[in-house]
């Protein structure tokens, strides 16, 4: 007579759990997530965290000192700011003068330079180097070397004008002041733009250029029948790198003028700092960087779509 067996499951070994683990980790994509876990770490708690505490904040009445002090205002801050406050409301001009003036002559200048140092020239190099130079400096030294230039008594403008018969108050007049800061802004970082239309001249085959050559056109018709319509993508990031260093200028503003005067070079990084660490008014403050977070990623939006239909032409 024969016996039935029960089935029992063989004993399982530490080595098996582990083993179990491994491919429960493997097929569950958890592997992906422990790769990714610093680098998301790093961005929740520099860039969300901040983020949310600046959101937060910007709905308090607050010293930014003592907790107690906190008023809860709700959008008090953000009516004040963008009804009210004309000093915040000329920040934002002085924003988009900054972005078209700076904008459109450091493509200028960068495009211009690149063209002439695209040929084979004497000491093509050496040119090259003195425009990109600027570009190694940091913001803070450049502004205060140009605060030299511009020194009404012993400057090296007013040096040369004057056995002219001419003398400039640059950063005082209020009706100049912001050109005379993006001129030193522009002189600083056109070397980059010119470095990003030199590598897209090098990429436009040599075919297209003689073809329009051959087809009669002069210098003028193949720069913009031809150059520019392929330096389009470059065009486009630079336009990019543009808007979002319009928004965010403060170092040249700061040291140069502080926003004077009367104001009149004022911009919404500077006027975030003044509230926030000369006024008190953290609450405030929080609020109108908000507002240049939210322009910031309008601008930076369309300007990726725009980079983005560039490319795909």
């Amino acid at each position: 007579m024969s016996r039935t067996r029960l089935w029992t499951p063989p004993p399982t070994s530490p080595t098996g759990v582990k083993v179990s683990i491994l491919r429960f980790i493997r097929r569950s994509h958890l592997t992906n997530f422990l790769f990714i876990l610093p680098a998301v770490s790093v961005y929740l708690l520099y860039v969300a965290w901040p983020i949310f505490r600046l959101l937060y904040d910007s709905l308090f009445e607050w010293d930014g000192w003592i907790e107690e002090t906190r008023i809860p205002v709700g959008l008090e801050n953000y009516i004040e700011l963008l009804t009210s406050d004309k000093w915040f409301l000329a920040s934002i001009k002085n924003n988009l003068i900054w972005f078209f003036v700076s904008v459109a002559a450091g493509l200028a200048i960068g495009f211009t330079a690149a063209y002439m140092l695209n040929r084979k020239i004497k000491l093509r190099d050496v040119y090259r180097t003195a425009i990109f130079l600027p570009l190694t400096t940091s913001a803070v030294v450049v502004a205060f070397a140009w605060d030299h230039i511009y020194e009404p008594n012993l400057g090296l403008f007013n040096t040369i004008l004057r056995p002219l018969g001419i003398e400039q108050q640059f950063l005082g007049d209020y009706k100049t002041a912001l050109l005379w800061i993006i001129l030193a802004a522009v002189w600083h970082s056109a070397g980059f733009s010119m470095v990003i239309y030199l590598a897209g001249l090098q990429t436009i085959p040599s075919e297209l250029i003689d073809a329009a050559l051959v087809d009669g056109a002069n210098v003028l018709q193949r720069i913009w029948h031809v150059v520019i319509p392929m330096l389009w993508p470059s065009t486009a990031a630079l336009l990019i790198f543009g808007a979002i260093g319009s928004v965010r200028t403060f170092e040249y503003v700061f040291i140069l003028t502080d926003g004077g005067p009367f104001h009149a070079t004022e911009v919404i990084a500077l006027t975030i700092y003044h509230e926030a660490f000369r006024h008190q008014r953290t609450g405030y403050a929080s609020a109108a960087a908000v507002v240049l977070l939210t322009v910031a990623m309008i601008i930076t939006y369309f300007q990726l779509r725009m980079y983005k239909g560039a490319h795909q032409a």
